[in-house]
């Protein structure tokens, strides 16, 4: 039964260091990301993040995918997002339930769009980020070794 435990906390370990490379056979782009880090919790929300490249006829854009989540009845609307200071370019695209295991939560989900320069820096120090809501204020990091194991799929140091 140990041995069992063992493995199934190993696995899990290797699931969310895991890079994730899809390519859409429709549109021919290309998406590198990783497994969503939770960045901040607590009685009424959760909010999500995963760093992310896109690649198309050699172009990358750069972004980070956020999804937050509420566990009460009024739904997440996100006004602005900050990191040390800075606006964020976020665009939301959609509000919709989630989670429907016990009851949904009700999430929206976005992207926080980067420069090159900005997510190679994330790949060395994290990205600190302040979620502006009109239903809660939310904060957390984005870790580093997010951003870098993205990067180092694609044969870039950060």
């Amino acid at each position: 039964m140990w041995r069992a435990l063992c493995f199934c906390l190993c696995l899990s370990g290797c699931i969310r260091d895991q890079v994730l490379v899809t390519r859409d056979a429709w549109t021919g782009h290309q998406s590198i990301t990783v497994q969503e880090r939770e960045i901040y919790r607590d009685g009424d929300a959760i909010f999500v993040a995963r760093p992310t490249i896109i690649v198309k006829d050699g172009r990358a854009d750069y972004a980070v995918l956020t999804n937050l989540r509420r566990r009460d009845a009024n739904s997440p609307y996100i006004e602005r997002v900050t990191s040390l200071g800075h606006d964020m370019h976020y665009v939301a695209h959609d509000r919709l339930w989630t989670h429907c295991i016990d009851g949904c939560q009700a999430a929206e989900v976005g992207a926080i769009h980067l420069s090159q320069a900005t997510f190679h820096a994330a790949a060395r120090a994290g990205l600190p980020l302040r979620i502006w809501g009109t239903r809660g204020r939310y904060e957390g990091i984005v870790p580093a070794e997010a951003f870098a194991r993205v990067l180092a799929q694609t044969g870039t140091a950060p």
